[in-house]
């Protein structure tokens, strides 16, 4: 089954296509030009940008992920002030972008916010356009919502407030409240691209056949039970000149190129069984599936040791530059560079062909060209050392 999935990934990019790509005939139309885009505890604020974006954007990117000084956890029920952030909207708005195209304003979703208080969510409304305004005004292509709670989380209904309420009912809320946030801001930033780390992709488990009464029973005892609902009313608010990027950070751990495909697949039509059909078509029509990298985990920086602590400094950067590959060749457009234990604008800690993988990667899928190497027999002997096993 990997083998055929590999030859069909393969046919679509010596075509110079990618899944749900067409070809062009007229001669006349570019393919689409997928994007890489960095974001990490590197994670710069735009004072820094402005002052060293010239040196950043010699890196092999197309972007960045960039926070606020101003605030970046929108959904705190308290009024942030515009002139926290005064700076962030000048050095914003004085940066020479060039190369880095490609560029999101962070918004985290940790709160203590309750879901049914409307004075609360005028604040967050408030928060969450005072960052779209920085995206807006540093011209972004858009914002990352990471909806990974960092403290308190939101989207658990087993720890809700209000006890006597139902799993229909926060749903509904929530749902209200995702059509607030997306207007929110869409009112200072038009048409953005938002990008999340994980949406539908998240809840595999429930895009199978099931009756709605027992997804909705297993779906509230999820710790992101409420999340599907507030999606869903981000993208029926929604202009459509707006996209939605299910980032799918499981990716981070891939080691096969069929794994791309079939989260691909996931986001793109298995997605459905959760999402309202009402919204059916907007979702096939505004979102887009995209894949994420974990350059700690291929070169083996993380605290424990993983895979990758068992590969020899070559095996670790093709291991990378696979990733890299397949990560390209199965997003509709955008691939998100994660990192932790090292710093791409310092130069502090970074593989030494980490960068040259990407390069590698990236030029071959761009050329139609193969990857010429086989990561498997490298997986398994790395594997078998992970686990103390000897031929």
């Amino acid at each position: 089954m990997h083998a055929i999935v590999g030859s069909i990934a393969l046919i679509f990019l010596m075509a110079g296509i990618s899944p749900g790509q067409s070809a062009d005939t007229s001669g006349t139309v570019p393919l689409m030009k997928k994007k890489i885009v960095e974001y990490g505890w590197d994670v710069p604020t735009p004072d820094y940008i402005r002052a060293h974006i010239r040196d950043m954007e010699q890196r092999p990117f197309d972007g960045l992920l960039f926070r606020c000084q101003g605030g970046t956890n929108v959904l705190e029920p308290k009024v942030w002030t515009e002139s926290a952030f005064a700076s962030d909207y000048e050095n914003l708005a004085n940066t020479a972008w060039e190369k880095f195209t490609d560029n999101f304003v962070m918004m985290l979703a940790a709160s203590e916010q309750d879901w049914f208080d409307d004075a609360q969510w005028s604040a967050i409304l408030s928060n969450t356009r005072l960052v779209a305004k920085a995206g807006a005004l540093g011209k972004c292509i858009g914002v990352c919502f990471d909806p990974e709670p960092y403290g308190k989380n939101p989207w658990t209904f087993t720890e809700v407030a209000h006890k006597d309420l139902s799993f229909a009912e926060y749903e509904a809320i929530c749902r209200r409240r995702g059509a607030e946030f997306i207007q929110a801001i869409e009112a200072e930033f038009p048409h953005p691209r938002i990008l999340s780390f994980y949406q539908i992709s998240l809840f595999k488990e429930y895009c199978v056949p099931m009756t709605p009464q027992e997804r909705a029973t297993k779906l509230a005892q999820h710790p992101y039970a409420l999340y599907p609902a507030f999606f869903q009313g981000m993208l029926e608010a929604a202009s459509p000149g707006v996209y939605f990027i299910d980032g799918n950070e499981n990716a981070y751990y891939y080691t096969e190129s069929s794994q791309y495909f079939s989260a691909y697949h996931l986001a793109k039509q298995q997605a459905l069984y959760l999402i309202d059909p009402a919204l059916w078509n907007k979702y096939r029509a505004q979102v887009q599936s995209g894949q994420a990298l974990y350059v700690d985990q291929y070169f083996g920086l993380r605290a424990d040791r993983v895979l990758g602590n068992y590969m020899t400094a070559s095996e670790q950067a093709m291991w990378f530059e696979h990733n890299v590959y397949w990560a390209l060749a199965s997003t509709d457009e955008y691939v998100w560079c994660y990192s932790e234990r090292l710093n791409w604008w310092t130069n502090q800690g970074v593989p030494k062909d980490a960068e040259s993988a990407i390069r590698s990667g990236r030029t071959k899928h761009d050329s139609g060209a193969p990857l010429k190497f086989d990561l498997a027999p490298i997986v398994r002997s790395s594997s078998k050392r992970e686990h103390g096993v000897t031929d």
